[in-house]
């Protein structure tokens, strides 16, 4: 792993360990195949090559086609703010789903306070059912 840097600073901003510790591990190791990456990062020879996938698809790490593949950290000054705008993009996303789903719901939340008895006995069923699973 990579000086005195805690892995901990990089799983605060979303990082998991794993990810943390490949990362790392690939800092200042540039081409490594995922053996030598696991070896550095002290982490699983089988969990390897689904956290080097997850680096990827985050924009934090590259890879060079071949036989064996090879792994490089993306410079921490521009993998760092990709992954940023990428979680930015995601929460977007998640903030007009749910923005969509209350515009549905406020119509039939505003039928159910004028004393629909149909759209009362469903959620009094789904409470029923909600007591019931736990």
């Amino acid at each position: 792993m990579s000086g005195n840097l805690d892995p901990e600073r990089l799983i605060a901003i979303g990082f998991s360990k794993y990810e943390a510790a490949t990362y790392l591990a690939l800092l200042g190791c540039p081409e490594s195949t995922a053996v030598e990456v696991a070896d550095r990062a002290g982490i699983p020879r089988q969990r390897v090559y689904d956290v080097l996938s997850a680096l990827h698809e985050k924009g934090l790490i590259e890879m060079r086609e071949g036989r064996p593949v090879r792994h490089s950290a993306r410079p921490p000054a521009i993998a760092l703010p990709a992954m940023h705008q990428a979680r930015l993009r995601l929460q977007a996303r998640e903030n007009e789903r749910l923005a969509r789903l209350m515009e549905e719901l406020i119509p039939d939340l505003e039928t159910a306070g004028n004393g629909s008895t149909e759209m009362l006995a469903r959620a009094q069923h789904v409470g029923e059912q909600t007591v019931g699973g736990l």
